[in-house]
């Protein structure tokens, strides 16, 4: 008998995602379109870094590809309140990093990634964005885009 079972091994992976995302200062949870993935949907997980600084995390999965669409982001995101008291609560983002599509069928793809945004509060705790993304692929690796909403819990 094997010490672990794949049940096992689900339940400590999901709780190992669950820990990741409780150190984060943001959980998202996210839907979108992209050029050759089609709809998708996922989560991610955020952390303020400085002042106008996070760090981001995030996975999809796009069924119509099939495939996966991972990124790791640093992004630029100040909050507009700080410099205009009427825009309290309007966050727009820019930023990058790595970011790739996992084909299970078909080309794959890797390469820097190019994120912009605007997140709006209705709270301290939450917030609603919409983002556009592009995947410049490294090589002969296809380029890609994408847009996505969601909502951001603190």
């Amino acid at each position: 008998m094997k010490p672990y079972t794949k049940g096992m091994r689900r339940l400590f992976a999901l709780l190992l995602l669950f820990g990741l995302a409780s150190a984060q200062s943001a959980l998202s949870l996210r839907f979108g379109y992209g050029e050759a993935l089609g709809l998708t949907f996922g989560a991610g997980v955020e952390n303020h870094l400085r002042e106008n600084l996070s760090g981001r995390l995030l996975l999809e999965l796009a069924p119509a590809a099939p495939g996966l669409f991972a990124s790791g982001e640093l992004l630029f995101k100040p909050d507009l309140g700080r410099y205009d008291p009427t825009l309290r609560g309007l966050l727009p983002y820019l930023g990058g990093g790595l970011g790739g599509v996992l084909a299970f069928q078909g080309p794959s793809t890797l390469g820097v990634g190019f994120t912009g945004g605007l997140e709006a509060l209705l709270d301290p705790t939450t917030g609603f964005f919409l983002e556009g993304s592009y995947v410049y692929g490294f090589g002969d690796w296809p380029k890609t885009w994408r847009l996505a909403f969601g909502a951001n819990f603190r």
